[in-house]
């Protein structure tokens, strides 16, 4: 027991270190140090420029079969864990009785955790920097299904065809790069790798910041009201890492990339449910309470889920 407590308290402060850098965006916001405005200038600067940086930079490790190994597993459960969440967000969804206009978006965001801005970050503070490549991989995958099924959760039944080209984005780019460097054995030459390495190491700080400049422009009370969403936010942190846990882990007998598995699959919803229910005609304002809620939530659980399940 006390062993666990100790685990517990370990993790809450590298997750403690975070919530200090959400807090600082949300003042900074609430404060108007920073224009409301400003977050998506941010958000693109962080999908375009310093997350695809640190994916790079986190995958030029040296070539090892025991590396490659990890990375087909890491798809292997990332594939199984995509299977069994989209068969419990529509269990979910059919056993509330969502308006049909509603059940795209609780979908999704069931489904599609916040594993790009705040994947990263955890998970260099939980595993430290060798977990990065993993997590790039497992971004991979999640950007792949996020622009094809993703999109077709959220316009479900509305005749909008998936784009192809939607795939041609600077994350996948950056994954498919890294990757190729990786298999290949080569070495981006400094000062190149130099400049890659600083952009990337921007990434955490920015994106905790934006993740707290993005809840400050939520109403609060508006953002609580909903019942549904605290049922999603909890089938989302705590349901499937358990599922996963409990029925996919025994398969791949790994505990370190079970450990990264799991936490990635306790992230709450992804911050860019918001912006694709906007552009794809769903409910925007669902999509809101479900990210505000499941984020202010994830604070609690994800030290929790880490502590018991890993």
């Amino acid at each position: 027991m006390n062993g666990m407590i100790t685990d517990f308290l370990v993790v809450a402060d590298q997750i403690f270190i975070l919530v200090l850098l959400i807090a600082a965006g949300y003042v900074a916001v609430a404060t108007k140090i920073v224009d409301p405005r400003a977050t998506r200038g941010l958000s693109g600067l962080l999908i375009n420029i310093t997350l695809p940086a640190l994916i790079i930079a986190s995958m030029q490790v040296p070539f090892t079969t025991e590396r490659l190994a990890g990375a087909e597993t890491l798809i292997l459960a990332t594939g199984a864990l995509y299977v069994i969440s989209f068969a419990i967000a529509w269990v979910v969804s059919k056993a509330m009785r969502i308006p049909a206009a509603e059940e795209g978006v609780l979908q999704f965001a069931i489904v599609f955790g916040n594993v790009g801005f705040m994947g990263f970050p955890v998970a260099l503070a939980l595993f430290g920097e060798e977990s990065l490549f993993y997590v790039a991989i497992f971004n991979l995958v999640f950007n792949v299904l996020v622009f094809s099924v993703g999109i077709m959760m959220l316009t479900g039944g509305r005749g909008e065809r998936f784009d192809p080209k939607l795939l041609l984005n600077s994350g996948i780019a950056a994954s498919i790069v890294g990757l190729a460097l990786f298999l290949g054995s080569v070495e981006i030459p400094s000062p190149f790798i130099d400049s890659i390495d600083l952009l990337g190491g921007v990434t955490t700080p920015l994106a905790m910041i934006i993740v707290g400049a993005m809840l400050a422009t939520f109403p609060t009370r508006e953002m609580v009201g909903n019942w549904r969403n605290w049922v999603a936010s909890a089938v989302l942190l705590l349901a499937i890492p358990a599922t996963y846990c409990y029925l996919i882990a025994p398969f791949f007998p790994d505990p370190y990339i079970n450990g990264i598995m799991i936490t990635m699959a306790a992230m709450p919803a992804a911050a860019n449910t918001v912006i694709f229910a906007e552009q794809y005609g769903a409910d925007s304002k669902l999509a809101s309470q479900i990210v505000f809620v499941s984020t202010i939530g994830s604070l609690v659980t994800i030290p929790l889920v880490t502590t018991v399940l890993l």
